[in-house]
């Protein structure tokens, strides 16, 4: 059992670096993982191996510059797992 079972993760900036870390570690502890990046080849990659985990994981593009973005990053985030648990503004 993880310290984050059946919680929802929302890590922006989750392709790469700092961020992708976050969200590897974060499905390895029991989260569910939506990653918002606006690099979406390396974002599927994290997805992807998220899922080899075993992990429940989203990718959305996502400029955090744009509003409207960010509300559909939430609004895909609740229609996928229910509600948001914990948000990590990255990008």
């Amino acid at each position: 059992m993880g310290k984050l079972d059946q919680r929802v993760a929302i890590v922006t900036g989750g392709s790469t670096g700092i961020g992708r870390n976050i969200a590897l570690e974060f499905a390895k502890e029991g989260a569910k993982v939506v990653i918002g990046s606006r690099n979406v080849p390396n974002l599927e990659k994290v997805v992807e191996e998220i899922k080899a985990l075993g992990g429940h994981c989203v990718g959305i593009s996502t400029d955090v510059s744009v509003a409207e973005q960010v509300r559909n990053l939430a609004k895909q985030t609740v229609n996928n797992f229910g509600r948001i648990d914990i948000l990590v503004n990255n990008a």
